[in-house]
């Protein structure tokens, strides 16, 4: 810089913002380290299993290079800042450096405020809030706002004056990125759905389960969901194969049982899959443009594998855990949500996995860049969205310390502003004007509730004591509770899913209303298919088309044999309080590392094991008949009416004698075969 510029202030100064700057930092670390250690302790082992390949380092190794050049930029504006100030004040020499310092400590206690006030999740915000005052923080923090305003007004002046032509050529620049972005915001976008060939809209929801809308008695403020209810027709018993993300979202996908697919758990290989037989490769070949968006990928891995042309979502991979899990640091935290932020940490914009800075918006605008682009095609777009999961927390939620059942319906209500911003979205880019809507949740959830298991104490039939179905949780849960999702058959909140159908501007009408009997989301890819009368020509289907049902009068499904199995469930799951590590710690061995992608995927050698944990199940009309594997390779039955809620784990008791139970054993050795050993009734 031109010594002109600076009479007063040395430019060694610099030198001491970078030494207070670089204490600051080794504070930072040291509370990183500190909030995180158990963490840390468990990293060595878990890397160790996971055989990490050296190209990680070359990712964590720019991302600490990132967080050190915010820290240096923070040092270039503070310096630049005290220069204007001393200069335009006429500050005395002896006073110099203590503006200088001023500035600097403005603006750390700006920063941290500020990331306490947007993001009161992160471990800066309870740091802060344990020394302030939540109210007295947002005071302090309007009042430092209003002093930096100043400060920055003085700078602008300051530096505007000494150097006109550098402001002038970068004003027209800017000047012509904010046209440029008006005319792209309002450009016309041309849809080529049409009534015979509307573009196709899946909206999967994470872990949401029906009774939490109020339009199905819930308590929570559920409008916009609820409104669209009211003109869509519902399938009232839907369930979901098993109830995790990536293999309710492949049996969507392919309308194949997970046995069929060979998902059977998340992160599972696609490799066997047929990609000719996936929905998205079927409605490519009939013209379509296919997307699909979700804001986690953690445990989920869709891509083009899929049938998709385009993918929206954070980058897939070992990086998400490491570097989305460990970002929570307030220069990043202030910078991550802004397209300065997409481009520096992408591994934590738009993530919903990185629940401290999650802003659902971030998502949307993410969808909102893709759907503004014109199309020579109908589109068939299939998004995620996963606001509702563990741990129902995202970038403003304030109340961390409710109830885990009150932190799950916030959770929900959020998501349906969210979900009403994405409507928005598609009526604003007309995907709407032709559209078939389906909207239903991978799989519930279950909390602990009493019912969440569907066996309750005193519907028990049977001489012997009811069973514990698996190891209790940390709140000794019941016989007729359950935790998580995957972790259970007989907790029918993990698998009861949200299936409802709405058709726009169609040839066909289609008329709200509700249907019961049991359909699977296997049946969603067969529907469709049918809808677009291409179904003859793709029969690897286990589901059935829906769309009889939907056009015809009949409001009730005949029975069918429909199967559900949970996923390997390491201990640290079955609670409604998991610690991540210690999950890592249980199911680390299960999982690879592609060494090329740096991907995560599960062990082949580990299917057998994944296997002989699972449970199975049969619902065939208003029964169900649910298999659990024990110690020694047996099975243990349990037969239910779901009608009348009774149950038994003895075949010879009245109670099962009228029941289906043989043909639903038979139904169930027939479909898993070898899989299925001996039953201990």
């Amino acid at each position: 810089m031109n010594r002109t510029i600076l009479p007063k202030v040395k430019r060694e100064y610099f030198f001491y913002l970078l030494v207070l700057t670089g204490f600051f930092l080794l504070l930072e670390i040291s509370f990183f380290v500190q909030c995180n250690q158990a963490y840390l302790y468990d990293a060595p082992e878990i890397l160790n299993s996971l055989d990490i390949p050296g190209t990680i380092i070359w990712y964590i190794g720019l991302f600490l290079l990132i967080q050190l050049s915010l820290h240096l930029v923070y040092c270039i504006l503070v310096w630049v800042s005290a220069i204007a100030i001393i200069e335009i004040l006429n500050i005395a020499k002896k006073y110099e450096l203590m503006i200088l310092v001023s500035v600097w400590v403005l603006g750390i206690m700006v920063v941290l405020l500020g990331n306490q006030f947007i993001y009161p999740n992160s471990y800066y915000a309870q740091l802060i809030t344990s020394l302030l005052p939540q109210f007295i923080a947002q005071i302090l923090l309007v009042i430092l706002l209003i002093v930096l305003s100043i400060a920055g007004l003085l700078t602008v002046i300051f530096w505007v004056t000494k150097l006109k032509s550098f402001w002038i050529i970068t004003s027209v620049l800017i000047a012509n990125v904010v046209i440029w972005h008006l005319l792209q915001q309002n450009k016309t976008v041309i849809d080529n759905g049409t009534a015979s060939k509307p573009n196709i809209i899946l909206i999967g929801i994470d872990s949401l389960r029906p009774d939490f809308l109020r339009f199905f008695g819930g308590q929570g403020n559920t409008t916009f969901l609820d409104h669209f209810l009211t003109k869509a027709i519902i399938f009232n018993e839907a369930v979901t194969p098993l109830a995790r993300t990536f293999p309710s979202w492949v049996s969507i996908l392919t309308g194949l049982y997970p046995l069929h697919s060979g998902v059977r758990s998340n992160l599972a290989s696609i490799q066997t899959l047929t990609p000719q037989e996936n929905l998205g490769f079927i409605l490519q070949k009939q013209g379509y443009e296919t997307i699909f968006a979700t804001d986690e990928t953690r445990f989920s891995n869709i891509d083009q594998h899929l049938g998709f042309h385009q993918i929206i979502s954070p980058p897939i991979g070992l990086n998400d855990f490491l570097l989305g899990s460990f970002n929570d640091f307030p220069f990043s935290n202030l910078l991550v949500n802004t397209w300065i932020g997409r481009y520096l940490f992408p591994f934590s914009y738009a993530n919903r996995a990185v629940f401290v800075t999650y802003q659902p918006d971030t998502f949307l605008k993410m969808i909102a860049n893709k759907l503004s682009l014109s199309r020579s095609k109908p589109l068939f777009f299939a998004t995620h969205f996963c606001l509702p999961h563990f741990p129902y927390l995202w970038d403003d939620f304030t109340g961390k310390n409710v109830s885990i059942a009150g932190r799950y319906e916030a959770s929900i209500e959020r998501f349906d502003q969210q979900l009403a911003g994405f409507f928005r979205l598609l009526k604003i880019y007309g995907l709407l004007d032709h559209a078939l809507v389906l909207v239903f949740s991978d799989h519930g959830e279950a909390l602990e509730l009493k019912g969440d298991r569907i066996t309750e104490q005193d519907f028990f039939v049977g001489s012997v004591k009811p069973p514990r179905f698996y190891p209790p949780s940390l709140d000794q849960e019941q016989v007729n509770q359950s935790a998580g999702h995957g972790t259970d058959v007989l907790g029918l909140p993990q698998y009861h899913a949200l299936l409802a159908v709405r058709g726009y501007g169609l040839k066909k009408k289609f008329t709200p209303r509700q249907i019961n009997g049991v359909v699977s989301l296997l049946d969603i890819k067969s529907t469709i298919l049918d809808l677009l009368n291409l179904s003859p020509a793709f029969k690897t289907n286990d589901g059935i088309s829906l769309l009889p049902f939907i056009m015809g009068a009949n409001k009730q499904i005949p029975p069918r044999h429909i199967f559900l199995e949970s996923d390997f469930t390491p201990e640290a799951m079955n609670t409604l309080f998991p610690q991540i590590n210690k999950i890592l710690l249980e199911g680390v061995g299960l999982f690879k590392v592609d060494r090329q992608t740096l991907r995560l995927s599960v062990k082949n050698d580990m299917a057998l094991l994944i296997v002989r944990s699972k449970q199975y199940a049969d619902i065939y009309d208003h029964w169900m008949l649910a298999l659990y594997p024990q110690a020694n390779g047996t099975y243990f039955p349990i037969l239910i009416d779901l009608k009348t809620g009774f149950w038994t784990c003895k075949f010879d008791t009245p109670f099962a004698q009228t029941s289906p139970y043989r043909a639903m054993l038979s139904a169930l050795r027939s479909f898993y075969r070898r899989e299925i050993g001996l039953i201990t009734a």
